[in-house]
């Protein structure tokens, strides 16, 4: 059997020809495409017809013959606006929901909404407002404020509530003239996350309505095939690893793109002996996405985030401190510039050090010392990482850099700016994507999970 890949990324269109065998694939063909922005089903068809080089290559996906599975990024992904009360309780529960459905989160709020956050929606709408707030049959006087506030805006996206399971009715009475699709809650209990719900109900709006207008509605008429979300397929592809592949259920995979840095994680929390967990309870996979970093795009603000870091690499030196934002200015504007020169490459390298540093910084929990009257206390709050060992480079720089250590630049933020011990690894095996195939392989995994996750880990590269 042969299946086909497409990733339709923001910059370029890629793709792959796989032989599927028992427990692995055979690259047979690849190739790329710059992505067609303004009709992405005609960067989507050149490739596809490179792939198979065969007129009656749609009957044979129709057919059934050759798989095909794809998926997009482009045009930014999939934005999502998240509303919750405690930002360290729903909303947070909020945001593990659309991490894990591919979303990269553009607001946030918190509490009860005012004027000035619905004129902030407005002027800016997400592709979708997830809609969070109360456990199961507890606080509801807010979650019905912001409801008639979001009723009278001129909101015009879809709208999903996954909060307290007691106020469906009222939330369905105030937003029933919205786009509104009501799911179970993200928070039924305080130590009971659920986001599946809401994360199905998010890829089901991107699928039957966000598709529309980007040309992928034109590739799925004609394949007869469904997108998903590039990082909804990543998660997956992380969680298709660790189930079938020994010695891969805790690792890290950083997937660092030119507007942002992805974080995927699996990991089982286990809070070590004599340590008091706070906070909710950490799912086995996590995803965070950081959009202030990346190679291009987002190099400017990247550089802004890892100033102090940046400089001490560079030894404090001004002139080459300048070097450096003249270079970031370079790539920002031109994102498609690869350095020759061994000044350029060096600039590149702290550009990704700093994005790999911080982004595993923001996904990590904390730690710190509490003093009470039995003695000093460990107090943890989110992801502890301490004992994760492997650590995977994907995306197009990662993929290429053969001298890059990420496990270097973890080590860098051992302790945050309010001086919590940040809970990485402190020694690394770092693994590098090389052929920059995790994407296409995530879209193998939907139907064949184990070969794609065995042949995924068998082409890694160790640093």
């Amino acid at each position: 059997m042969k299946t086909v890949s497409i990733d339709i990324g923001s910059t370029w269109t890629k793709g792959a020809l796989f032989e599927v065998g028992d427990r692995d694939l055979q690259l047979l063909k690849r190739t790329v495409s710059p992505t067609t922005v303004q009709h992405l089903a005609d960067g989507f068809f050149q490739v596809l017809n490179a792939l198979l080089d065969d007129d009656n290559a749609i009957e044979r996906i129709r057919s059934g013959e050759i798989t095909l599975n794809y998926s997009s990024s482009a045009k930014g992904g999939l934005a999502v606006a998240a509303l919750g009360l405690v930002p360290s309780i729903t909303l947070e529960s909020a945001r593990v929901a659309a991490y894990s459905a591919g979303a990269k989160i553009t607001q946030v709020f918190a509490y009860r909404m005012n004027r000035s956050d619905i004129r902030a929606l407005e002027d800016n709408p997400p592709d979708i407002l997830l809609f969070a707030g109360g456990t199961d049959g507890g606080h509801f006087d807010t979650i019905c404020h912001n409801a008639s506030l979001l009723a009278a805006s001129k909101l015009d996206c879809s709208i999903v509530y996954a909060g307290n399971r007691a106020v469906q009715d009222e939330v369905t009475d105030l937003l029933g003239q919205k786009d509104l699709v009501v799911v179970e809650n993200v928070l039924p209990a305080l130590d009971q996350q659920n986001p599946d719900p809401a994360r199905e109900a998010m890829r089901s709006i991107f699928l039957s309505r966000i598709v529309k207008g980007k040309g992928l509605d034109e590739i799925i008429a004609a394949t007869g095939s469904e997108p998903v979300p590039t990082p909804y397929a990543v998660y997956e592809f992380t969680r298709h690893i660790q189930e079938h592949v020994p010695g891969w259920h805790d690792f890290m995979l950083l997937d660092m793109g030119g507007a942002t840095t992805d974080v995927y994680s699996s990991h089982d929390q286990c809070p070590p002996p004599g340590a008091v967990q706070r906070g909710l309870p950490e799912p086995l996979i996590k995803r965070t996405v950081e959009g202030d970093l990346g190679m291009r795009v987002s190099a400017e603000a990247a550089s802004e985030t890892g100033e102090a870091l940046i400089a001490e690499h560079l030894a404090h030196d001004p002139a080459q401190i300048a070097a450096f934002h003249e270079y970031v200015e370079k790539v920002t504007a031109e994102p498609d510039y690869l350095p020759q020169d061994s000044q350029g490459k060096r600039f590149d390298t702290l550009l990704a050090g700093a994005c790999a540093a911080y982004a595993c910084e923001r996904h990590a929990g904390r730690s710190t010392q509490v003093y009470t009257l039995e003695g000093t206390v460990d107090v943890q709050t989110g992801r502890d990482l301490t004992s994760v060992k492997k650590v995977i480079g994907s995306g197009g720089w990662l993929a290429n850099s053969k001298e890059f250590d990420v496990g270097n630049w973890i080590r860098e933020r051992k302790v945050d700016s309010k001086g919590k011990t940040v809970l990485l690894p402190s020694t690394v095996e770092y693994y590098r994507d090389e052929q920059y195939l995790f994407p296409l392989l995530a879209n193998v995994a939907r139907n064949y999970p184990e070969a794609a996750a065995f042949t995924g880990v068998a082409l890694l590269a160790q640093s």
